[in-house]
């Protein structure tokens, strides 16, 4: 899926089309459904099951639960149905971004939790020449944005929230992930039913979508914290994220096809994508410029 700089760097383009103002809610919905999956990363640190953690957190990045999400967000602001609508919106733009990458045992659950179907148009890969050219893009146009003036303030208004409203939407929440667990792993998103039993994948296609080049000699990979020998005929560093589509045998995953993903990792520019989104929510160039009496 895109990095967070080409999330925001579009958002803001797509905001220019629509003639969008208030840039703030429009920019946290389009990095809000993949808050979640921030989660994953401490499975290791917290010692948590992956295949349980993945399966409960990856169902935050659908539309269903980004609309749920920003329900919990909106009941804190002053203008219920402006924020709702801002960071939804967002939100959908994040998931159609989401939807162009092409994906091998992986896609979004687009009509979640009523179907278990992944969906992708499969248009190009992450790290490919497509996908940087549109990194660069992003840069610019966040530079651009940066030098934009605007107001300075608070765009969610904030308010007490009411409870009676606030606590069941965040029970909600966080309880509808939880009732889907055992489907997500009998429907075999992201082949968790693979990762969960190999054993009863033997003979069969099964696909790894990042899966951690963590020793060469041999190749051993690993994704959702389950480690597979690698055989095939691609040369691979220690420490390289690949995509594999290949068949199980006996431990052992003999490749048919494999994507080496290239550049610095998706974390790291999401990095500088929140960086970003922290200088523009906090109006750091607009406050400069007033400090040193420019406008």
């Amino acid at each position: 899926m895109p990095d967070w700089v080409v999330h925001l760097g579009f958002a803001y383009i797509m905001a220019h089309f629509i003639k969008l103002k208030d840039l703030k809610l429009f920019f946290l919905g389009s990095l809000l459904p993949d808050v979640s999956r921030i989660a994953l990363y401490f499975t290791d640190f917290a010692h948590l099951n992956h295949i349980s953690s993945f399966s409960y957190f990856a169902v935050f990045h659908t539309p269903f639960m980004a609309a749920v999400a920003s329900l919990v967000i909106s009941s804190f602001s002053k203008n219920f149905k402006k924020c709702f609508f801002l960071i939804f919106l967002g939100a959908v733009f994040h998931l159609a971004l989401d939807l162009t990458q092409y994906r091998i045992g992986n896609g979004i659950l687009l009509f979640y939790p009523f179907s278990f179907r992944q969906l992708s148009f499969n248009l190009f890969w992450s790290g490919d020449n497509v996908s940087l050219l549109l990194r660069a893009l992003s840069i610019g146009v966040l530079v651009i944005c940066l030098l934009e003036k605007r107001p300075v303030g608070s765009p969610l208004s904030l308010k007490t929230a009411n409870l009676k409203i606030a606590f069941p939407l965040i029970l909600v929440a966080l309880a509808i992930p939880l009732s889907t667990t055992s489907l997500m792993l009998k429907n075999n998103v992201d082949y968790l039913a693979f990762f969960a039993h190999p054993q009863k994948w033997e003979g069969k296609k099964v696909e790894l979508y990042k899966a951690k080049v963590i020793s060469t000699n041999p190749v051993i990979v690993r994704e959702k914290g389950i480690m597979f020998e690698l055989v095939g005929s691609e040369k691979l560093r220690e420490g390289d994220r690949i995509c594999i589509e290949g068949i199980y045998k006996e431990g052992r995953i003999f490749s048919v096809f494999i994507h080496r993903y290239r550049g610095p990792s998706k974390l790291m520019v999401s990095l500088v994508g929140l960086l970003f989104f922290i200088l523009v929510w906090i109006d750091f160039p607009q406050r400069v410029r007033k400090i040193y009496g420019r406008d």
